[in-house]
C-alpha cells in the first residue's frame, strides 16, 4: 500500500481509480462520462439546495402609510362640499336658474291630460273568469327509520322483524300485513 504525502496525490489517484486511467480507451470514456454526469448531477442538487434555502428565507414587509385614510377621505369631502357650495351659490344668482324655478312652480304635474283618453265600453271588455286551482293533496308518507332486523322464510310463508317508529320495535310482520292505515 502506498503512502500519500498530500493531497494532490490522493486526487490524482482517485481520478485514475473513477475515470479507468489505466484501462482500454472504450471503457475509458464511458467512466468519464459517467464521472462528469455525476459531478454535474452533484452541481445541480448543491445549487437547488441553496435556492430553496433561499425561498425559505422571510422578508419582513413593512406598511408604508402616507397619510391616514380618514384624513383623506376627510379632504376629499371637503373639496366636494365647497364644489357644491360653489354650484348653489352660482345657481341661486343666476336669473335663468331663478326663470326656470318659477317656470316649474307653475306647472301643474298631475293636473288633467290636455287629451282625451278613448276608453272602449265596458261591454266591449272580456269578462275574466275566476279559475279554481286544484285541490291540495297532502301525501302522507309512511314514517321514516324503518329498521329491519331479520327475515325468516319458510315453506311459503314470509316472516320479518321490524322496528317501525311510532308503531312498535321488535315486531313480528308478514307480507300484507299493515300499520299505520297502510301496507
Amino acid at each position: 500500500m502506498e503512502e500519500r504525502t498530500s493531497w494532490g496525490g490522493a486526487v490524482g489517484t482517485a481520478w485514475e481509480n473513477l475515470t479507468g486511467y489505466s484501462s482500454e480507451g472504450n471503457i475509458r470514456v464511458i467512466r468519464v462520462v459517467f464521472f462528469l454526469v455525476f459531478l454535474l448531477g452533484t452541481a445541480w442538487a448543491v445549487w437547488s439546495y441553496l435556492q430553496g434555502i433561499e425561498l425559505m428565507e422571510l422578508e419582513q414587509a413593512r406598511a408604508v402609510s402616507q397619510t391616514n385614510p380618514a384624513q383623506a377621505d376627510e379632504s376629499r369631502l371637503n373639496t366636494m362640499i365647497s364644489q357644491v357650495k360653489v354650484t348653489s351659490e352660482l345657481r341661486s344668482v343666476s336669473p335663468r336658474t331663478v326663470e326656470m324655478m318659477q317656470e316649474s312652480l307653475a306647472k301643474y304635474p298631475f293636473r288633467e291630460p290636455l287629451f282625451e283618453v278613448a276608453l272602449p265600453p265596458a261591454e266591449d271588455i272580456p269578462s275574466i273568469t275566476a279559475v279554481e286551482p286544484p285541490p291540495v293533496v297532502y301525501i302522507d308518507y309512511p314514517p321514516e327509520g324503518l329498521t329491519l332486523k331479520a327475515i325468516m322464510i319458510v315453506g311459503r310463508q314470509h316472516v320479518a322483524v321490524m322496528d317501525i317508529p311510532g308503531v312498535g320495535e321488535g315486531m313480528i310482520v308478514r307480507a300484507g300485513d299493515t300499520f299505520m292505515q297502510r301496507k
